[in-house]
């Protein structure tokens, strides 16, 4: 299979599963979720509950950065159940061939240091923000000048170096988690290595709203068109 769409639904307060508007010859749709029942016309389902995994963030998280484990494919999208496909990807998948890896960037927050203090309101303790500061200092790094970056879209090509940003990005999650899970966050971690160790100008900047409709969580409401 030359392309994959990778979505998934985890727990019980699941997010909508939602249809392709448009099928791409050659792309195979995957939806990795732990509910046996679940039913698509399109999505291809693939149980894997991670029954070792306690953290449902976690799980989604090991998805994101690890799509390999699910697919061969030459290139891959993950997208969560905020995103609809409304138009044909195929001019994405040939456009991050000029690239290393597609990342979206952020909606509304510029660089990280505007991002961290919103995710104290969503469960993340000040002590792992503490971390992002005492890490930035280390690394000599400006956290207003690191581009921040959204985790809800991301194409990988099946390479080395796609490979290895993953796991990159797991291991900073689990050293700025608490010891049992890793930190909520993982847009943060993402955006902090890719300023750290990635040159920006081989980062496909994906245009969300070009291939996709975002809704708000668990709704029918378009949240930007």
């Amino acid at each position: 299979m030359k392309n994959c769409v990778i979505t998934y639904i985890f727990g019980t307060n699941k997010e909508k599963l939602r249809e392709p508007k448009v099928i791409d010859e050659d792309t195979e749709y995957l939806c990795i979720t732990d509910n046996p029942n679940l039913q698509s016309n399109n999505w291809k389902m693939v149980l894997d509950p991670m029954k070792e995994i306690s953290s449902l963030r976690d799980k989604v998280a090991y998805i994101k950065f690890n799509p390999f484990k699910y697919t061969d494919a030459d290139n891959i999208l993950v997208m969560d159940g905020t995103l609809e496909i409304k138009k044909s990807l195929l001019p994405l998948f040939e456009e991050i061939q000029n690239y290393d890896i597609g990342l979206k960037l952020h909606t509304y927050h510029f660089n990280l240091k505007e991002e961290l203090p919103h995710w104290i309101s969503r469960g993340l303790p000040k002590e792992h923000i503490f971390k992002f500061h005492q890490m930035a200092k280390i690394d000599n790094i400006d956290l207003s000048k690191v581009t921040e970056f959204e985790g809800c879209l991301i194409l990988y090509k099946n390479t080395d170096f796609c490979k290895s940003f993953g796991e990159e990005i797991l291991t900073y999650m689990k050293f700025l988690g608490d010891g049992k899970n890793m930190i909520i966050t993982n847009q943060c971690p993402l955006s902090y290595l890719v300023h750290k160790n990635h040159k920006s100008d081989k980062i496909l900047k994906i245009n969300q709203f070009k291939f996709f409709n975002r809704y708000i969580h668990n709704s029918n409401y378009i949240w930007n068109k």
